[in-house]
This record gives structure tokens, sequence and C-alpha cells, in this order.
């Protein structure tokens, strides 16, 4: 469910960013309009060893949800390299992203790519894992406090079972 909530937010942002672009007073002849280039998603996935999420379900599901929203993606993953998940995001900066979608190794690789993509005035969304000092535009991950009540009433039952 938070895939389908996550390519609405993104679908939300590039529209933002369309209506801004579509704005002011210019002549210059550009008509700011869109076209798939211009609402290209990266998509960063961290591994293939820490979960079978990042390999099997979340690029299927990221994918056909971002199909769904009609909104082009590139979806990679970094293999748990820093240099290939650098290298990766660097690509996806170059190529014109307008929003750049992380979940990092650790927060010092995760904050270099969010600084990078910040300068190129690239919206930014930690996934999954948060960015410590990354300063990213969003965040979506689990609904945390609901995991932990209920891990708690798991807890409660077991004891008095």
């Amino acid at each position: 469910m938070h895939k389908r909530f996550l390519a609405v937010a993104v679908a939300g942002v590039l529209t933002a960013g369309g209506l801004a672009a579509c704005g002011g007073g210019s002549d210059s002849g550009s008509d700011g309009g869109g076209g798939a280039a211009a609402g290209k998603v990266g998509v960063i996935l961290p591994d293939t060893k820490s979960s079978q999420r990042w390999s099997t379900f979340d690029p299927t599901d990221l994918k056909s949800a971002f199909d769904a929203a009609g909104v082009p993606v590139d979806i990679q993953n970094a293999q748990g390299d820093r240099t290939t998940f650098q290298t990766i995001a660097d690509g996806m900066i170059s190529s014109g992203v307008k929003v750049l979608i992380i979940v990092n190794l650790d927060s010092g690789s995760g904050k270099a790519v969010l600084d990078k993509a910040k300068q190129a005035g690239i919206a930014t969304i930690d996934y999954d894992r948060l960015t410590l000092n990354g300063g990213a535009d969003y965040y979506v991950s689990f609904d945390n406090v609901k995991v932990g009540e209920l891990q708690g009433q798991g807890l409660v039952q077991c004891l008095t079972d």
C-alpha cells in the first residue's frame, strides 16, 4: 500500500513542479511543458541481501505503480556497494530526473547523494530508510507507531496465553 502512496506522492511533486514551470511571464518560446522526460523519476534500491524485497517485490511493485500513474521511472539497485550507489545517482542526476528516491546504504553515502540532487534542483525522497542529517524533501516508510502498537499487543498476548 505504501508503494501506491509513494507513486501518488511523486505524481503530486511532479505536478506541482510542472505547474510551477508553466507559470511566470517569460516569452522565451518554451511551453514549460511536460512530456515523459520532464517527469522522470529515479529510484535507487540498496542491495539484494539485506531483504528479498529489494530484488523481488519493490522493483516490480514500484514500476507497476509508476506505470499506472503515467510516470516514467528508472529503478536500479546498488548491490550494497557505495561506489555503485554514487555512480547510479550521478547518472540519474545527469540524465535529468525530476525526483530521486533513495534507500540509502548508510547515512553518509545517502547524504552525499541527496546533497548532489538538491544542488541540481531535484526533489528527493528517502524511502524506507531515513538518511540522518540528509535533508530529503520527503520520507516514506511504514507507520512505525502502528508497528510498535502491534508488537506490544503481540507481546502482551504471548505473555497472557
